[in-house]
């Protein structure tokens, strides 16, 4: 929950009405409020304090929201019982072949057996199949921009995918808080 994904996801999940926090996970932060590291949580000192994951109350739990880097997300989720529903931020279940995966992230898949139960998540595209996903894949924000304005063309014929580029940059959050953490001037 700590880091910029898992900040943003607990911002709008206080003022869900069909959400209730029970835990927030952090292993290097564990022990802090969200206060802590991020001030406009102030007024939100009710959270629960950063846990460690292995100290979450799992029985409490009927979904989780993973928010962690790639290979981590997925080693972490496949540890879970399987009533909880899984929502994962991370890179680990958006491609469905544990062979290309190991292509473009040069690991190999944490929880292969996962994958065959993880819907797409982009909701236009999936809206059927999410309300039953026990593990929703949350595409990025690249894919996300690309594919809905490139959808609605190729599904009317209008354009070809082989024709397509997509010419995409990202700001200094797009990499996410890692080793750069101490000189982030957006922060």
């Amino acid at each position: 929950a700590s880091g910029y994904t898992g900040a943003d996801l607990v911002r709008l999940a206080i003022t869900h009405p069909a959400i209730e926090i029970v835990a927030l996970a952090a292993n290097q932060k564990a022990g802090l409020h969200m206060a802590d590291i991020w001030p406009h949580f102030a007024p939100y000192r009710q959270l629960p304090r950063l846990v460690r994951a292995d100290a979450v109350p799992w029985g409490n739990v009927d979904a989780v929201f993973g928010c962690l880097p790639h290979a981590a997300s997925a080693e972490l989720l496949s540890t879970l019982d399987t009533r909880i529903r899984i929502i994962d931020l991370s890179a680990d279940f958006r491609l469905d072949d544990a062979e290309i995966y190991g292509e473009w992230y040069g690991a190999t898949h944490p929880a292969p057996e996962l994958l065959p139960q993880a819907v797409y998540g982009l909701t236009e595209m999936a809206r059927p199949a999410l309300a039953a996903a026990r593990l929703v894949a949350c595409p990025g924000c690249y894919p996300t921009a690309a594919l809905l304005t490139l959808l609605p063309l190729a599904h009317a014929g209008l354009i070809r995918p082989a024709n397509i580029t997509i010419n995409a940059l990202s700001g200094v959050s797009g990499a996410g808080r890692g080793l750069k953490e101490s000189n982030l001037f957006a922060e």
